[in-house]
């Protein structure tokens, strides 16, 4: 399984181990053949602080990512803003080409990468409201005003302290309904739910969540994201 995991572990409640056991425990199900992703997004990088260092840049979603970025062979993508962080047989094929994608969430992204390639994400102890694969949905379908006309310049240190720099748009003021989503993914037989903890999972077919949402992104989009600007701007 390609699995790329959400968390929240203060809804799970005490786990003996901590962060680690969780991660032991995900490694040994998926196996040698398996690869286990967390998104490691960086809200820290901003208009005012422009700058990502792939090793040292913390992920500000959890902390189980920030324990699992820093594991023996993981591996992070490159995104400035919203990286993602591997472990595992397609690591390298998932984290690769994420700061030359056309956005963050393009079709060669790893979260694009994903919901083509037979993926799974499960959420611990959090929801579809930290569902990154939406803004995939968003892009592909090219939902206008989500994003700004305007955009910063990005500088961005790899792990062979090479510099980069990319040109970044920022979300639009928008309301999401991404929660509404998840019932109609339950419907279509692409999410089982579970409990971990204090807290229910919930694991999703990220292919079969692309098929059932993107025509919702494509023809009724006011349904899972509503923009709150006069900006008609695509970001493509």
């Amino acid at each position: 399984m390609q699995l790329l995991v959400h968390s929240s572990l203060r809804k799970l409640g005490a786990v003996v181990g901590g962060a680690d056991s969780i991660i032991d425990s995900l490694l040994e199900i998926l196996g040698p053949e398996g690869t286990l992703m967390m998104s490691t997004v960086s809200g820290n990088v901003n208009r005012e602080q422009p700058v990502f260092h792939v090793e040292h840049t913390p992920s500000t979603v959890g902390v189980l990512s920030n324990v699992f970025r820093k594991r023996p062979g993981a591996l992070r993508s490159l995104h400035p803003v919203h990286s993602i962080a591997a472990l595992g047989a397609r690591a390298e094929f998932f984290c690769e080409g994420h700061l030359q994608a056309r956005t963050a969430w393009s079709e060669d992204s790893p979260y694009g990468k994903l919901m083509r390639q037979d993926g799974h994400i499960l959420f611990l102890g959090t929801n579809f409201s930290a569902n990154t694969c939406m803004h995939a949905l968003e892009i592909e379908a090219k939902v206008p005003g989500l994003h700004t006309p305007e955009s910063s310049t990005l500088y961005v240190c790899d792990y062979d302290n090479r510099w980069h720099q990319i040109e970044h748009h920022w979300h639009a003021p928008k309301k999401d309904s991404y929660v509404d989503m998840e019932q109609v993914v339950e419907k279509a037989g692409a999410l089982k739910y579970g409990v971990l903890g204090k807290s229910i999972s919930r694991l999703v077919q990220a292919g079969k969540m692309r098929e059932r949402l993107l025509p919702i992104f494509l023809h009724t989009p006011e349904l899972a994201i509503r923009k709150l600007s006069d900006s008609e701007f695509i970001w493509e």
